[in-house]
């Protein structure tokens, strides 16, 4: 082991420059669908950028500082790659709406040479461009290949079967989303890593404090005789009940918890959305804001909203969502009106239904769906906000409010023995 720890940064270039070596060789368009020389070549390239790093972050977690700069660095690098898949398959729905649009004049294969397509979109991508180029209905492929673009991409499809609404469809995927959700969302990330190392680390030395510090208090005034302060005598009870009965809960708890980050960590690298049932429960107005968006893009191209609603239904990726979309449509179904069936469905609110019945007079609907739709955006995004902007400075007046209480208890008596000895 030694030679590896004295090495790693050699490992780390060997890594890095292998997988150089494989992009200028294969250049732009990439390998062939199940190359095993690149696959081989990719493996090995990534193994030895992992053995080189192992020996950076275990050392690192060796000491306080070094763990939280690790811990949010790795929070850092999951949110980046996270971001570039989600950039990467919005230029997806940009090059699809071009094939669209110009038909036979333009090829896959010349489409994706100027785009930086790798990972898991990227092969996806590749994937998707040769069975079109083997012609395969668009639909078809898209289905067999759901990685290549955004996980909303098969409901906004279902707005319509023509080809100018599912050129319309990837139009709209392919604009920039709202960002102002998207950054409350990484501070939001970056916020919790850094409570998480502090509270990991808070506890280790509280730990350590309680066990094996705060003892020794109590047999030192003993050996002298002397009292200790009614602060210092209240921080010993809380010590005592929390070593003989939460110690073990407490561990269990934080291993759990390690384990799930850990867990949840390696979900994202490998493109699995561990916390979408949370994000589909907790942020409804975003999801709610696609269910509008397709609907106008359903209403711009005169589709019966009734059909739409049970397509759309079928294929949207928040369970929650198409519960409320087949409520919805079993409404319509009935011979009710598609506004009161949202209304019923909880999809809009009273206000926002008067809003859609006057827009359709006037011939504003698409638009006042897209309005109404933006404002459910900027909800979520003023929910998650104030909740971030309360909880944040709450939990770090708790944690000081903690350490405080701690460093007097355990300052006042060596004030109090120092006067005691001296008397």
């Amino acid at each position: 082991m030694a030679w590896l720890l004295i090495s790693w940064p050699t490992l780390i270039l060997l890594g890095v420059g292998l997988r150089m070596a494989l992009r200028l060789t294969y250049g732009a368009r990439g390998p062939e669908p199940g190359d095993p020389v690149h696959a081989f070549l990719n493996i090995t390239g990534w193994v030895l950028i992992a053995l080189g790093l192992a020996p950076a972050i275990i050392g690192g977690l060796g000491s306080v500082f070094g763990a939280v700069i690790v811990l949010l660095a790795a929070s850092a690098v999951i949110e980046a790659v996270v971001q570039r898949r989600m950039a990467q398959r919005r230029s997806m729905c940009r090059i699809l709406a071009l094939l669209l649009e110009r038909g036979a004049q333009l090829e896959p294969s010349m489409l994706v040479a100027g785009q930086a397509m790798s990972g898991v979109v990227g092969r996806a991508a590749k994937r998707l461009f040769y069975v079109l180029e083997a012609g395969i209905p668009l639909g078809a492929a898209i289905v067999h290949n759901p990685s290549a673009l955004p996980p909303e991409a098969p409901g906004y499809l279902a707005a319509g079967t023509s080809r100018v609404a599912r050129l319309a469809a990837l139009r709209e995927l392919s604009r920039s989303e709202q960002g102002e959700l998207a950054t409350i969302w990484r501070t939001c990330i970056d916020r919790i890593s850094y409570l998480a190392a502090v509270l990991f680390f808070m506890a280790i030395v509280f730990t350590f404090i309680m066990i094996k510090i705060v003892p020794e208090y109590v047999k030192i005034f003993q050996e002298f005789d002397l009292e200790l302060p009614a602060m210092t005598q209240l921080a010993v009870v809380m010590s005592n009940f929390i070593v003989n009965y939460l110690m073990a809960p407490l561990i269990l708890v934080i291993t759990l918890l390690a384990i799930a980050a850990t867990v949840v960590a390696i979900c994202y690298l490998c493109d699995v959305q561990a916390l979408k049932w949370i994000s589909d429960r907790f942020f409804r107005g975003r999801r709610t804001a696609d269910v509008l968006r397709i609907l106008a893009l359903a209403t711009e191209h005169r589709q019966p909203l009734g059909d739409v609603l049970n397509r759309v239904g079928a294929v949207y990726p928040a369970a929650p969502t198409c519960r409320q979309l087949h409520r919805a449509a079993a409404e319509v179904d009935a011979g009710a009106d598609w506004r009161d069936a949202l209304l019923a469905a909880r999809i809009i609110n009273k206000a926002e239904q008067s809003l859609l019945k006057t827009a359709e007079q006037v011939g504003n609907l698409p638009w006042a769906l897209r309005q109404i739709a933006k404002r459910r955006e900027k909800l979520a995004v003023y929910w998650l906000a104030s909740r971030l902007q309360v909880l944040y400075p709450v939990t770090i007046l708790l944690l000081g409010l903690f350490v405080g209480f701690y460093a007097i208890s355990l300052f006042i008596p060596i004030v109090q023995l120092i006067r005691g000895l001296s008397q």
